[in-house]
């Protein structure tokens, strides 16, 4: 079958969704009162978009999977107590596992070029997720105990981990507006939104296609949307996805690394399979080009023209200075509604008239970084974690193992908080505002932290070796402290809620506030903000060893509580 007559079935199928959805007997236009008071539920989402979101969620597996054994081999030796294989140690394994994160979450940025400028989104995913999967078998080949031995296996990391952060970094800039593609052609041509009359009452059945231009509205009553609700749900398989990790550290323990990498791998491949077969059911947006280039030179005038966008119009710049510019008043509203996706991720202080670049026109009165800080503590809890419980009374469960409780707190607190915490706020008129929940979870996260600085605390108060755990002569380098490790469990679960509360929110607003043609470019400025707190966090990395440990966790509980504070008095009134 050619691929004219391919994409025409795929059509005739979308048209009969739709027909089928949009003349349901059960369901009449929605009015303002109704959009605005009556519980939101998704509508039911076609197989494309769920192919999708597969692949994000094969992708997050072997991530997950992948990073979680990485402190382990790269701190420890073959002979340990918890066996590795290149023996750097903890501060330089950590610091060598954060650079890696930061490359995976600002490589998206430039990756979103290529992605938006001359590749397209399904073009970009075949190409990445062919790179990350290159990149996964040489660190599966390379994983192997000769090679260990013959030092093969840092040849085989620094390689195959370099090919991972590239297909990651492409995969990253374009999945979620892959999925979103597939979102917004199959709700095109239904272009009302809908009530349905159910046995417990009526409903407002969200049309996605509509939920960009409305997301977050000034009466703020519409905790519920349907493209928040999807989004929540691609997060929710993206968390299934990470308990990858359960499985390999099993492997990691009991077969070798070998065998989880190898599982990585089959992941990997299950993504590219899925992006090559499931061609004929995908939309293939073409490329347009990317805005990012058009965006600097814009943004560049107008910093010369007193940090104004204003002054950055064609009529403005071509009375003042002759000059004809590529784009009209249109780009330029683009471009402010984008930049205002800016005050959430990076509020920067605004007691001035002129304001920093990324806060042009943007209202904010905030005195710290936002997300970034967030990220920190992320990072905390991913790396510096694992070789807190390697100083911990394991009783054969695998160090690496406790954080898997994350992904798994994740996904019932999601369930819990969107159908259950959301749905009772609204009904009982309490407006649960986006800025609120962002500010909830840091407030959550910055509670993470200290409780880590408490848990650490116990460590070094505890025998053998204190402050100075399997490294005293009582110890002899294989006897931990006397701790059990599922004191550390709260840690990831107080993680996850916080979570549920920022991450979901942040993207949709993120995805909402997005021109179209800037999405997959905004989506990954979105993700560097996490680049951004894993470099801070690497400056933090020095205070990653014994006996510094409690005052790491400390100085990150204090930050996250103090930009926690910054973020909710900067925008308590959004």
């Amino acid at each position: 079958m050619d691929t004219s007559a391919e994409e025409d079935k795929a059509e005739r199928g979308r048209a009969a969704y739709i027909a089928q959805f949009s003349t349901a007997p059960d369901s009449e236009a929605a009015t303002e009162d109704e959009i605005r008071e009556l519980e939101h539920v998704a509508a039911r989402l076609p197989a494309r978009v769920w192919l999708a979101a597969t692949i994000g969620m094969a992708e997050r597996f072997a991530y997950y999977g992948t990073q979680t054994l990485f402190q382990n081999y790269l701190q420890n030796s073959p002979g340990d107590l918890i066996p590795g294989a290149i023996g750097l140690g903890k501060s330089h394994a950590t610091t060598v596992n954060l650079a890696f994160t930061v490359a995976v979450n600002l490589l998206p940025l430039p990756a979103s070029i290529l992605v938006d400028g001359r590749l397209g989104r399904y073009r970009s995913l075949q190409i990445f997720t062919g790179i990350y999967a290159l990149g996964s078998a040489i660190l599966f080949g390379t994983s192997f105990p000769s090679e260990m031995r013959s030092g093969v296996a840092l040849i085989g990391f620094i390689l195959g981990s370099t090919l991972i952060a590239v297909g990651l970094g492409g995969v990253q800039a374009s999945v979620q507006p892959f999925i979103g593609n597939m979102l917004s052609v199959m709700f095109t041509q239904f272009g009302e939104d809908h009530t349905h009359c159910l046995p417990s009452g009526p409903i407002y059945r969200a049309n996605y296609a509509n939920k960009n231009q409305e997301e977050w509205p000034a009466g703020g009553r519409k905790s519920r949307n349907g493209s928040l609700l999807t989004r929540d749900r691609h997060s929710r398989m993206v968390n299934v996805g990470s308990l990858g990790s359960i499985a390999t550290t099993l492997m990691e323990k009991y077969i070798g690394f070998w065998s989880a990498y190898l599982l990585d791998l089959c992941a990997v491949l299950l993504a590219v399979v899925i992006v090559h077969l499931a061609r004929p059911k995908f939309v293939h947006p073409v490329a347009q080009g990317s805005v990012l280039p058009r965006a600097a030179r814009c943004l560049w005038y107008a910093a010369r023209d007193g940090f104004s966008l204003d002054a950055a119009g064609p009529e403005h710049q071509l009375e003042n200075h002759q000059r004809v510019v590529p784009w009209d008043k249109e780009f330029i509203a683009e471009l402010r509604g984008a930049l205002s996706a800016f005050k959430i991720w990076y509020f920067l202080s605004n007691t001035h008239s002129q304001v920093v670049i990324l806060s042009f026109d943007v209202a904010s009165n905030g005195s710290s970084i936002g997300w970034p800080i967030f990220w920190v503590c992320m990072g905390q809890g991913a790396q510096v974690s694992i070789s807190q419980a390697g100083q911990m009374e394991t009783h054969g469960i695998p160090n690496d193992l406790i954080k898997s409780s994350n992904p798994v707190a994740y996904v019932v607190f999601g369930v819990l908080v969107q159908k259950q915490l959301y749905p009772l706020l609204q009904r009982r008129k309490i407006h649960f505002s986006p800025v609120n929940r962002i500010s909830l979870g840091f407030f959550i996260m910055s509670v993470a932290m200290a409780y880590s600085a408490v848990v650490q605390a116990i460590i070094y108060r505890s025998g053998p070796c204190y402050s100075h755990p399997l490294s005293c002569a009582a110890s002899g380098g294989r006897t931990p402290n006397q701790v059990y490790v599922l004191l550390q469990l709260p840690t990831f679960v107080i993680i996850a809620l916080a979570e549920v509360f920022c991450w979901p929110t942040g993207s949709e607003y993120t995805y909402s506030h997005a021109p179209k043609s800037m999405k997959s470019v905004l989506q990954a400025c979105y993700i560097s903000t996490a680049g951004v707190g894993y470099l801070l966090g690497m400056a933090l990395s020095p205070l990653a060893r014994d006996p510094l440990l409690v005052v790491l966790w400390s100085v990150t509980a204090a930050m996250m509580f103090a930009t926690a504070c910054a973020f909710w008095i900067a925008f308590r009134k959004d």
